[in-house]
């Protein structure tokens, strides 16, 4: 059985996340797996050495399992309210005090990862996105990464709005999101957003053409290009409530160097909006 991966730490947009989570999980007819790392290793420059350092990983394993008991009790409550059609996951749970990029990549490959999930670790423009957890579950997850800021409720999204500049492995991600929007009713909008328009023109008739050969119906498709791309895109996510932004990320790339610009941050934020990731190497 595949599984829906969510990370938590506890937090308020972590339970946001486990929330997204089993809503997936019904969705895509999966199970639940959730998973704490319970070490820091900012916060204990000791880390090997000292006897106190033993009791403090005992003392911190210990509140984990507290931790993923509580909220699987409170998702066990939750999936009550699921839609008939669909189907209430088993949610299990792990821990581990390893470095959680190396955990999510190891989980993936053996326990046959759907989706991972994860709550953004707070509301303020330097948290948002691509931090570094953030990063490090992005760069080692080979399935799709959705951040979840606090209070995210999956079932008040409308839209998907992909914003792509025709890399590597876009298509794959419109195919995976028409899914999504197939089971949860959203519209698919794709922005396509361009910072060298000759370059583009020759990228974007490619891309238009393997998109007619998916045959997804619903889909939307708005250009984005000239000198003022990230007010555009900014208003883009301000003119519907209830929108997710998706991206293929790679590393250095046009759209993650657009991403962290100020203006967009700041959408995410306000907006309590979701952001799903598609990792280059998604398989």
């Amino acid at each position: 059985m595949k599984n829906v991966l969510v990370l938590t730490d506890f937090s308020k947009n972590a339970v946001a996340a486990a929330e997204a989570g089993l809503l997936l999980a019904g969705k895509l007819h999966t199970d639940l797996l959730l998973f704490h790392t319970y070490i820091n290793y900012q916060t204990i420059a000791s880390y090997g050495g000292g006897g106190w350092v033993v009791d403090e990983f005992t003392e911190r394993k210990h509140q984990s399992r507290i931790g993923l008991q509580a909220l699987m009790e409170g998702l066990e409550s939750l999936s009550a309210e699921l839609d008939p059609g669909d189907r209430k996951p088993a949610i299990n749970s792990e821990l581990n005090d390893s470095d959680l990029g190396v955990d999510v990549a190891d989980l993936i490959r053996s326990r046959n990862v759907e989706m991972v999930v994860m709550g953004a670790r707070s509301n303020s423009l330097d948290d948002i996105g691509f931090g570094a957890d953030t990063n490090a579950v992005i760069e080692h997850s080979t399935r799709p990464v959705l951040i979840t800021p606090a209070e995210t409720n999956l079932r008040e999204i409308h839209r998907i709005l992909f914003a792509t500049d025709f890399e590597e492995g876009d298509l794959a991600a419109v195919r995976y999101m028409a899914r999504l929007a197939k089971l949860f009713y959203w519209k698919l909008e794709i922005v396509h957003i361009c910072g060298d328009e000759d370059r583009c023109n020759v990228k974007e008739e490619a891309f238009k053409y393997h998109l007619e050969k998916l045959d997804v119906t619903g889909l939307y498709y708005h250009d984005i290009n000239g000198h003022d791309v990230v007010r555009r895109l900014h208003r883009f996510l301000s003119d519907e409530p209830g929108t997710t932004l998706a991206m293929v990320h790679v590393q250095n790339s046009f759209l993650v160097r657009l991403f962290q610009h100020s203006l967009v941050r700041k959408a995410l934020v306000n907006q309590k909006t979701p952001l799903l990731i598609f990792p280059s190497k998604m398989h």
